[in-house]
């Protein structure tokens, strides 16, 4: 229901620019029972848990980190670098 908004508020955006997001709308749910079972099968100790969730922790930093990237290069017009100069 929320993805029926999404034209309304991002008209910019062609029909076809939301098929993604129309595909993981049945895909989501497949993908989190997998990663529940995979949880469930190999990740019994509290230890064994809370390796795992360093693990995603650290996912989740490098993801925000690249669009963190992306928003300076793209959105700042601060490429990588860019105060840097010639002193490479």
């Amino acid at each position: 229901q929320r993805l029926d908004n999404w034209p309304q508020h991002y008209p910019w955006v062609d029909q076809e620019g939301y098929a993604y997001f129309r595909k993981r709308l049945t895909e989501a749910r497949r993908d989190v029972e997998h990663g529940l079972q995979i949880t469930l099968d190999w990740y019994k100790t509290r230890e064994q848990q809370d390796r795992m969730i360093k693990i995603l922790q650290f996912k989740l930093d490098v993801l925000w980190t690249m669009a963190d990237a992306m928003y300076m290069a793209y959105i700042n017009e601060m490429s990588p670098y860019f105060n840097v100069g010639n002193r490479l």
